[in-house]
């Protein structure tokens, strides 16, 4: 007697487990496993902020947490193409390119700043990362609700470290009241709990107003403790062109019209009156008031502004005496400004100088080109229709991410945010989108390759 053996096919990783076998002619209810790539995309975000946790520095180069998860995220994401025979997007890869070039020949003239171009070809692989994931509209939410829950979570601990006075847990800094979490800077923390903001409000998770309101209510308390004036700017900018945006896409152009009309001869006549009226007696009795209002408003006219007008105006310098076409090097403005004995020794502390003085004409190219590349992707998938249903019940609102980019842009006139990692993942959301998302780019040319993995039925209903 022989027994035939039939082997068992591989089983999908994508598709829920049955539980055993039937018995009494029923089957068991469905259990979902757990996949590798959610688990490493969740823990890929999460990490995200872990850049100095507890205090700790930041390893060399600056590396951190975020880069050694970085090498996980990738090794799956390629991992779970090539199983599935899907050829690996690379958004954003000609204005990285251009940026690397134009940074190794400015680091080649200079003998400096190589390190630099690994950290461009990293933050390059978290878009690229997430916006493959994408293709998989559950994956795709995923990575939505982890942003949206991880974020608010880490800014209830820092909320709560920094009124129980744990320093390891709000990261307040040691000469003031400002908190950074485990970023290591006040600045690059209001980055994060910003865009987290934009993207529950982009995906309308969670479902339920009250809650929504309640997640957004403690994601702006915390930016608020960051103590960022560039932040709290870039943000306010971002809500008006949220507002604007979403006016043009329902058809109300003449409304978009009057609010921004409306806005522009509010803020101007704000300006007008600043310049004036003498605000400097108010703002140091709202600085007595609270350590939080004297490290945040108290500085716009103390030695913060003093000291970044200062930044701004010997980068210029050092731009009109720059002849090299080239740049000075891939991170270099702080060596530099210490090789000519300047009084203030920073970074730019602004991208669009940064890239210029340091990569030269090359460089600047480069940064004129991901901004195009960013607000054209951001247009395609704003339009009215332009999202399939599967993707638009995930992001209800995706012109705020349009509104988010432009919180980059606005912030990248006070510090550098090229380098942000969760910036760079938040692009590979928006990437995903464009690439899979929209109904225009399903099969293009025939091509069925970028055609997106469709949702279990389980999860469509």
């Amino acid at each position: 007697m022989t027994a035939t053996i039939q082997a068992a096919p591989l089983a999908d990783a994508d598709a829920p487990s049955t539980g055993g076998p039937v018995a009494g002619g029923r089957r068991p209810p469905l259990r979902r496993r757990t996949r590798l790539t959610s688990v490493v995309l969740v823990a890929g975000i999460a990490s995200l902020p872990m850049l100095m946790p507890a205090g700790l520095p930041p390893g060399p180069g600056n590396t951190g947490l975020p880069d050694l998860a970085l090498v996980g995220v990738t090794a799956t994401v390629l991992l779970w193409a090539g199983t599935r025979r899907l050829p690996v997007r690379w958004p954003f890869l000609l204005p990285t390119l251009l940026t690397i070039i134009a940074g190794g020949i400015a680091s080649l003239a200079n003998d400096a700043g190589l390190l630099t171009l690994f950290k461009d070809l990293f933050v390059l692989l978290w878009a690229v990362s997430v916006a493959n994931l994408g293709r998989d509209p559950a994956l795709l939410r995923l990575a939505l609700r982890s942003f949206v829950w991880i974020g608010t979570c880490y800014a209830v601990v820092m909320i709560a470290g920094f009124v129980l006075g744990i320093d390891a847990l709000s990261g307040k800094q040691i000469d003031g009241e400002r908190a950074m979490f485990t970023f290591g800077d006040a600045n690059y923390a209001s980055n994060w709990f910003i865009c987290v903001f934009f993207v529950a409000r982009a995906s309308r998770f969670p479902a339920t107003a009250g809650r929504r309101y309640a997640v957004c209510g403690i994601l702006l308390a915390a930016e608020i403790l960051t103590g960022s004036n560039g932040g709290a700017l870039a943000l306010g900018a971002a809500l008006l062109l949220g507002c604007l945006f979403r006016l043009f896409r329902e058809g109300k152009a003449h409304h978009a019209v009057a609010v921004g009309a409306l806005a522009v001869f509010v803020g101007g006549g704000g300006v007008a009156a600043l310049s004036q009226i003498d605000v400097q007696p108010y703002l140091d009795q709202a600085s007595q008031a609270s350590p939080i209002l004297r490290d945040s408003i108290g500085r716009t006219t103390g030695e913060s502004t003093n000291s970044r007008s200062t930044v701004f105006a010997t980068t210029v310098q050092m731009m009109r005496d720059e002849t090299d076409p080239w740049g000075i090097g891939p991170g270099q403005t702080e060596s530099q400004m210490r090789i000519r004995q300047e009084t203030y020794v920073r970074e730019a502390h602004n991208d669009y100088i940064a890239s210029v003085l340091e990569r030269g004409f090359l460089g600047g190219l480069a940064l004129v080109l991901l901004v195009f590349v960013l607000l054209l992707k951001c247009l395609r998938v704003a339009r009215r229709d332009a999202l399939t249903p599967e993707y638009a019940r995930l992001v209800p609102r995706p012109e705020l991410f349009g509104a988010l980019v432009a919180v980059f842009l606005i912030s990248g006139l006070f510090y550098e945010t090229l380098h942000y990692r969760h910036g760079w993942a938040i692009f590979g959301l928006i990437a995903a989108l464009d690439l899979f998302g929209r109904r225009d780019a399903r099969a293009p040319r025939g091509a069925p390759r970028d055609t997106p993995l469709s949702l279990p039925p389980e999860e469509t209903r």
